[in-house]
């Protein structure tokens, strides 16, 4: 019986050789990282024992294959950003869809600064400038005015605000919020 590392290397050489993107079992990463989930509930990061290293290695081994998988597949996605997606894994288009958004944006630059729309590339400098993003607080903050001139808070620990991203950057270089919570709104 094939082992499941040994399946993902097989998967890997596969890729490796063919020139398109493989069409490859959508649960792929997920069957990886239940596994992983699995074996490393068998053992604690403390135990020293010859399973507990056994786990690690498997899960060490199993991470890199994936992760190569992941590279190898995203960089033949860059190759030809026009293609066809449908072979990629749901996680692997969440990594792509911000490269296709980028590819769209910097042809809509483009066609703007070629067809002299000043008004275009203000719209879209200040669609950035007020852009807001989730974040939460570490530790109490008093009332601040946005870049967008709106008040926001007082605020207490792990309180959740929206806010513009301006603000969020230089309350998260204070460590005032979470920097690793700080995302884009949807």
């Amino acid at each position: 019986m094939e082992t499941l590392p040994d399946k993902l290397n097989r998967l890997l050489e596969d890729e490796s050789r063919a020139k398109e993107i493989l069409k490859i079992n959508p649960n792929t990463f997920r069957d990886i990282a239940a596994h992983i989930k699995s074996i490393r509930a068998e053992s604690s990061e403390r135990d020293r024992s010859l399973s507990a290293e056994i786990s690690y290695a498997e899960r060490s081994i199993l991470f890199s294959i994936a992760k190569r998988l992941i590279e190898l597949r995203i960089a033949k996605f860059r190759q030809d950003p026009e293609g066809d997606v449908a072979n990629l894994t749901l996680q692997e288009r969440f990594i792509v869809d911000p490269l296709i958004q980028s590819k769209k944006r910097a042809d809509r630059v483009g066609q703007a600064i070629l067809n002299g729309q000043l008004s275009e590339l203000e719209h879209m400098g200040e669609a950035v400038r007020q852009k807001y993003v989730v974040a939460r607080f570490l530790q109490p903050y008093t009332a601040i005015s946005g870049t967008d001139l709106s008040a926001y808070g007082p605020f207490e620990p792990e309180d959740v605000a929206i806010m513009p991203i301006e603000n969020a950057k230089n309350l998260a270089k204070m460590g005032i919020i979470s920097d690793k919570w700080v995302e884009p709104e949807s």
